[in-house]
């Protein structure tokens, strides 16, 4: 039979249409303003995914399996009812289906009841959370509870094993329900004597807009939001933790752990009860330390810096990246004095360290090199500066053996030098102070006191006999005359020639100066005791 025209306009439409809605997915496309339908083998519809009836876009199932029994619920006997708990698994373990809807509670007198209309109780709708239901008024008897999962399409699954409680009495005649409401409950009659040590909330209890700004408390815990709806504040009853969005101000908290995060990068106080501020870099490597020890600084390298002011002498230490080494600036003796130490080693059974900087008591400073033991005693030896209040000294010194001591001092208006000077590995001469012979058969004391004592220098290359001196008995010969101070003998012997100074008849004596340190003078005419001979200008090598 011929179709007219507008009939087969229609026809083709609506073919499009399923052309749209059908195959060109297969290759790419979008879905305007409608539905996909998705169809099992028999044709039913199992899911639609795409604008639904009620205006939603998302994917909605249909028609699914029934779900599997969910797990016994958890009840708990309240005054006049129960309170039924589902903890959002079901029996088997396995995980909810797509298409899980909500869970229906049915509540009976009889042991082994079967789900129905007439059992139905109320639901759990906390889908895949599980959730809360109070189920009241009921006879004071004991009930049976089983739980039963619905699907989107209403289809219920099997039931739960069953749970057996009793609603609790009250003690003494009951009330009749629906007989207290709000206006026959006097203003102030309820008070906190009036009321159980525990108040058990069914639900939750709303302090404000239960949509807006609100305190809200719940089985979960504690929860503060702001006009929006946004939580701000939260007490969480599972673990006892809080998080806050806003500041804290003008409070004490005492005890505990406070932290910046959690890890990496962050800043603790008193982590595991240690009473310290420690300081982490984003690799979660402690870097810096406030404590009742002080404060420690660890550098990127590794290199560290303490200052440590519970020592019995407060410091600063500097210790490298490998701690083989470092740098102590201290406050030592017991006039606060500074002194600035590094390095160390090892000695006679004592660790000792190279002192660089100390500050002496009495107003002086030093800057030494000098060694320390380990109990900070000073042993006062090794390259030194000391900038005295009189004078300024720069060398060598031994409080052990002062002998070995060479420096330079300045004073007002001079510059002295301690010890040889030494250029090129040779000593470079410069006179020492002038010092007495040991007298044997002649007096150092000339018989003529207008002439000098005779006296003997060093310049430290070599050795300088000055002034005159007289036999103390006369003779014809020799005599030992007298003898020289150690360090200052010729390595060998010397003949010299000695001038009578005491009459215009020139008389020569001869004189030995031998390597023993023994002077000998030897005279072949009579040497008498009013004669004077000047022993000036001999002079011997030292080297």
């Amino acid at each position: 039979m011929a179709r007219d025209f507008a009939s087969e306009l229609a026809r083709l439409t609506q073919e499009v249409k399923e052309i749209k809605k059908g195959q060109r997915y297969a290759h790419g496309g979008s879905i305007e303003n409608a539905a996909l339908e998705v169809k099992d083998d028999a044709g039913t519809v199992r899911a639609v995914i795409g604008v639904q009836p009620d205006g939603t876009v998302g994917l909605v199932a249909h028609d699914g399996p029934p779900p599997g029994a969910p797990s016994a619920p958890v009840v708990t006997p309240t005054i006049g009812g129960l309170r039924v708990v589902w903890d959002g698994t079901l029996a088997d373990g396995s995980t909810l289906p797509a298409d899980f809807d909500h869970i229906a509670v049915h509540v009976s007198t009889t042991s082994g009841f079967t789900p129905s209309v007439e059992t139905y109780a109320g639901t759990i709708t906390k889908a895949g959370d599980g959730g809360v239901l109070p189920v009241l008024p009921l006879p004071y008897e004991a009930h049976y509870v089983r739980l039963t999962a619905v699907n989107t399409s209403g289809i219920a699954g099997a039931p739960s094993a069953e749970t057996e409680a009793t609603p609790t009495r009250v003690d003494g005649p009951d009330l009749e329900a629906g007989s207290v409401t709000a206006a026959t409950i006097e203003a102030g009659a309820v008070t906190a004597e009036k009321l159980e040590a525990v108040l058990q909330l069914v639900t939750r209890l709303v302090a404000g807009d239960p949509a807006g700004a609100r305190v809200e408390l719940n089985e979960d815990g504690l929860r503060v939001y702001s006009a929006g709806g946004a939580q701000t504040i939260g007490f969480n009853a599972a673990d006892g933790s809080g998080s806050f969005t806003g500041a804290v101000t003008g409070s004490t908290v005492t005890g505990g752990l406070i932290q910046t995060a959690t890890s990496g990068q962050r800043i603790t106080l008193n982590e595991a009860g240690q009473n310290k501020i420690i300081v982490y870099n984003a690799s979660g490597t402690a870097i810096g330390e406030l404590s009742a020890q002080g404060v420690l600084v660890a550098g990127t390298n590794g290199a560290i810096l303490a200052l440590d002011p519970n020592n019995t002498f407060p410091s600063l230490r500097m210790t490298n990246q490998a701690r083989t080494n470092e740098a102590v600036i201290n406050v030592s003796g017991t006039n606060a004095v500074l002194g600035m130490n590094s390095g160390t080693f090892s000695s006679g059974g004592q660790t000792w360290k190279w002192r660089n900087l100390y500050g002496a008591e009495g107003g002086n400073e030093f800057w030494a090199a000098e060694r320390v033991r380990n109990d900070n005693t000073l042993i006062n030896e090794g390259g030194r500066i000391v900038l005295g209040p009189t004078s300024a000294d720069f060398g060598y010194q031994s409080s052990a053996d002062p002998s070995q001591n060479a420096y330079v001092r300045t004073v007002a208006g001079q510059v002295r030098t301690i010890g040889a000077l030494i250029n090129n590995n040779r000593p470079v001469p410069v006179p020492g102070a002038w010092a007495s012979l040991t007298e044997g058969a002649w007096s150092t004391t000339p018989s003529s006191t207008s002439y000098q004592s005779i006296r003997i220098q060093s310049d430290g290359t070599r050795a300088y006999l000055d002034g005159a001196a007289s036999t103390k008995t006369g003779f014809t010969g020799n005599q030992n005359a007298f003898t020289i101070p150690t360090g200052m003998r010729p390595l060998k012997n010397h003949f010299y020639g000695l001038v009578r100074a005491t009459s215009g008849d020139p008389r020569f004596l001869g004189c030995l100066v031998q390597s023993s340190g023994t002077i000998t003078v030897y005279a072949s005419t009579a040497v008498a005791t009013t004669d004077t001979f000047d022993f000036s200008d001999i002079s011997w090598p030292l080297d």
